[in-house]
């Protein structure tokens, strides 16, 4: 059997993995002249740094078990620290333990951490008093919503909007609950105190690090894929946009607008998919520039105090693949691609006293990179999904627009997305 995948990025090649596994042959074709889509590793002063995501979740098992097929799982290193900060109030002040999604599930952690006013913290006890906000089987809301509800306006903008937001590259306000943290939704809906029901929630026994990248990088996950893509005989046509379905069996992993174009009829509600844009900016400064040693992983900034930055990685503390004693490497996030890296040079500096200029700085700006899942966004899916199912039955939807943006989930949906479309040509 033939099949076809059309877009090269991570979740395509997960397509083209498991149906070239199941014997059939296949065929990707990718508009850009490369692979990989958000997936970049290139050399900075020396290392392979990261140009999109840096990491994936070693708790959802779908990268980790990838990485174990292709046999490069001697190759992962887990983060070398996970202590993050908040920039807030002209002081990095330490993440509060405990919480979840950026939900807390005490108080004490918040009086410790100065990041809420007395009364921020005051508001978010409210939190045990208050009536149910969420029924069962209710329509789906806003993170925001339901956490300004629950605990207020300062858990929400400075903790949650940081954290789940950054994730996103959103707003809390304009994200679904159900889709981006469908954890909160589930113990929002069969208790009446969030925080209490976080609290007595199972959490996933601590059997080894939250996160795992590679120590070339996460480009060598793509590397090692696509040569053993090769060896399978799957053929790869770069620099090839497809403007009309092949007459066979496809995987479309493109965005959603993308996906809508090609599809047509069925799949019109991919348009009102909105995009964000953002700019990952990497700089380098000798350690001796600043005043003192940083610590812990990075920080977030909260949307709130209108900085340009979104967040900054101590990369060269992070990952042991990017340490050198003598140099720090930062990775800072921006929304929006009109970044001016001086600006985030200035916030930089303003956060940890630095005041040399960086040794080097990459820019590496990611246009309409994050689908955004807006309230009532996986019904939509479900919509689109079923109207396909109907008009074009030998195809099947991969990728980030769908039901999660991380590595993992990318990889699930483009391996599931192959299976069903072979089980419905009949494929065994």
């Amino acid at each position: 059997m033939r099949l076809s995948v059309v877009g090269g990025g991570i979740a395509g090649l997960a397509a083209a993995w498991e149906a070239s596994g199941a014997g059939a042959d296949v065929t990707v074709y990718e508009a850009s002249d490369r692979l990989g889509g958000k997936i970049r590793t290139t050399d900075v002063d020396g290392r392979p740094v990261d140009e999109g995501p840096d990491a994936f979740l070693a708790r959802v098992p779908d990268a980790l078990q990838l990485c174990r097929e292709l046999g490069i799982e001697g190759e992962l290193v887990a983060p070398a620290t996970g202590q993050a900060f908040v920039w807030s109030g002209g002081a990095l002040r330490a993440l509060p333990d405990g919480l979840v999604l950026g939900v807390p599930t005490g108080l004490a952690g918040l009086v410790r951490s100065g990041l809420l006013s007395p009364a921020g913290v005051a508001r978010a006890g409210l939190d045990l008093v208050l009536p149910r906000t969420l029924r069962p089987g209710g329509p789906d809301v806003s993170v925001g919503r339901i956490l300004r509800a629950r605990f207020g306006d300062e858990v929400a903008d400075r903790l949650v909007d940081p954290l789940l937001g950054g994730i996103h590259a959103g707003r809390i306000d304009n994200l679904s609950l159900a889709a981006t943290a469908p954890q909160l939704d589930a113990v929002a809906r069969r208790s009446r105190s969030l925080l209490l029901g976080l609290r007595r929630a199972p959490r996933p026994a601590a059997s080894g690090p939250v996160f795992l990248s590679l120590r070339g990088g996460t480009g060598v996950l793509v590397d090692r894929l696509v040569d053993a893509l090769i060896e399978r005989g799957v053929v790869f046509k770069t620099g090839t946009r497809v403007d009309a379905l092949p007459d066979e069996p496809v995987v479309v992993a493109v965005p959603a607008f993308a996906a809508a174009s090609l599809l047509g009829p069925g799949s019109e509600e991919l348009r009102t998919i909105r995009y964000s844009s953002v700019t990952l900016a990497t700089f380098t400064w000798p350690a001796s520039a600043f005043p003192a040693p940083l610590t812990g992983s990075g920080f977030l900034v909260p949307p709130i105090d209108g900085r340009r930055m979104t967040a900054a990685s101590f990369g060269s503390n992070k990952w042991p693949h990017w340490s050198a004693g003598d140099t720090v490497v930062l990775r800072v996030s921006a929304h929006g691609n009109d970044v001016d890296p001086a600006d985030l040079v200035a916030e930089v500096r303003e956060a940890t006293g630095v005041q040399a200029e960086p040794m080097s700085t990459r820019v590496s700006p990611w246009p309409d990179a994050f689908p955004q899942y807006e309230p009532g966004h996986l019904d939509r899916i479900a919509r689109v999904e079923a109207a396909l199912a109907q008009t074009h039955p030998r195809v099947r939807l991969a990728g980030a627009a769908l039901r999660g943006v991380g590595l993992p989930a990318c990889i699930a949906s483009g391996r599931a997305a192959a299976r069903a479309v072979l089980a419905t040509a009949g494929h065994r």
